[in-house]
């Protein structure tokens, strides 16, 4: 169950969406289209890209931080019909693989706090 923002819960802000770049095309792999954004998301960074090939889509990502990542980081993505999660590595990176088309929001849990991102078009 997708739960709502609470006082311990921030929203992601988008910084760079590579689908509103001047010039740019929308780009496809396999039946869904790519793209690249990165958002600010308390004291951390977070660069997201869908990809697609023959089996689906995934959405992979880093935290960029100067600090070292703590263990329990964790990635979840609320979809239409189902969640999907990954743990965040030692290095700040992530891969989800998403099986249906649709609007997703994507939870960050990063120890104590909590950030959302919101609206990701997956198409």
């Amino acid at each position: 169950m997708l739960s709502s923002p609470s006082s311990s819960h921030s929203e992601g802000i988008l910084i760079l969406d590579s689908r509103n770049m001047p010039g740019t095309t929308l780009r496809y792999q396999g039946s869904f289209s790519v793209w690249n954004r990165l958002y600010k998301v308390g004291h951390f960074y977070l660069d997201l890209s869908l990809k697609g090939d023959e089996s689906g889509a995934f959405l992979v990502g880093q935290v960029i931080c100067e600090t070292q990542k703590p263990s329990s980081w964790q990635i979840t993505l609320h979809g239409p019909s189902q969640h999907y999660s990954s743990p965040v590595s030692e290095y700040g990176s992530f891969r989800i693989k998403v099986a249906e088309k649709g609007e997703y929001d994507l939870e960050l849990a990063l120890g104590h706090e909590t950030f959302w991102v919101r609206g990701l078009d997956i198409s």
